[in-house]
């Protein structure tokens, strides 16, 4: 069964930026070996390597200020850091490593693996007891409703269900906040700029700011927060934005 790994370069580069944050985060539980923690460091700390290659080719491609080589550059870069050499024992990826060392290992929970956004075809169906299927899978949306003097109202909801209740398991919908400056930015910030600022009530978000934020971008993102004991979250959103006026 496949790891199911976001398409589009955009969501990709979402998708590895929180999976290093949150491997990172969770790794010291884990019980891996020197050689496991050895080879993270090549996949996503090593200058020059596959994700700091990956980072380099993207941001060109993403400035909108590119050549055909550079597309080739970056997708060259994108296969070695996501799928690498399964051939090639010596060679590491982001795919490479899950299943060497996360997909399988008891020390994992299954609120980490939704957490750093592993998804395995095939167990899509699988919730955490207690928590709805659909909720699992579905992610959050946002998008900016209003914007006036120093303030906004954001629709917080799940892709294709009318309601705007939190849904089935879900304990909260947490609203993470960055700001860029200036205003004219349109790349999202990366996903450590992100803070928890507060959680969504009836499908709605507002955001009240103060004298000084104008012209600052503020960019919103959710994720589900869902019941049980021990607490588990479903994936991020794709960000959303507006300008402060």
């Amino acid at each position: 069964m496949a790891i199911l790994i976001p398409r589009s370069d955009l969501d990709f580069d979402a998708f590895q930026d929180n999976f290093v944050i949150k491997v990172n985060l969770y790794k010291s539980g884990w019980g891996l070996s020197a050689d496991a923690l050895l080879e993270w460091t090549k996949l996503t700390v090593t200058a020059g390597d596959k994700k700091a290659e990956w980072v380099l080719r993207w941001a060109k491609v993403k400035s909108g200020d590119f050549t055909h080589s550079d597309i080739v550059f970056k997708n060259t870069a994108r296969h070695s850091y996501e799928s690498g050499d399964v051939n090639n024992f010596d060679d590491t990826s982001l795919r490479l490593f899950i299943n060497r060392y996360i997909r399988f290992n008891t020390k994992v929970s299954a609120g980490q693996k939704a957490d750093i956004g592993i998804t395995i075809a095939g167990e899509q169906k699988k919730p955490a007891p207690g928590v709805d299927g659909a909720n699992v899978i579905r992610e959050v949306a946002g998008q900016l409703m209003k914007n006036e003097h120093l303030f906004q109202l954001s629709l917080v909801n799940t892709p294709g269900v009318k309601s705007l209740a939190k849904g089935t398991g879900v304990d909260a919908i947490e609203i993470y906040l960055a700001y860029t400056a200036p205003a004219t930015v349109i790349v999202p910030p990366a996903a450590n700029d992100y803070v928890q600022d507060g959680e969504s009530k009836g499908g709605y978000y507002k955001r009240q700011f103060v004298e000084g934020q104008e012209e600052l971008k503020a960019w919103y993102k959710a994720r589900k927060r869902f019941k049980g004991r021990t607490k588990t979250w479903g994936p991020f959103s794709k960000p959303w934005n507006g300008t402060i006026s």
